[in-house]
């Protein structure tokens, strides 16, 4: 292989890794999101983890 192809597949390898671990970075805050959403839902519509999670916090 001659040196423009290399540098070309060097930037193309370069550019898939920023966007595979952009895509994952979203991906990981939508899912950080989703479980605090959800776990506030569960401890709001029972009585008796909102006890416990009181009590976790010290109130």
């Amino acid at each position: 292989m001659d040196t423009n192809t290399l540098l070309i597949l060097g930037v193309g390898a370069a550019l898939l890794i920023w966007l595979v671990f952009s895509v994952l970075r979203k991906l990981f805050g939508l899912a950080l999101i989703a479980a605090l959403a959800f776990g506030g839902y569960l401890v709001w519509t029972n009585p008796e983890l909102l006890d416990q999670a009181l009590l976790l916090v010290g109130a």
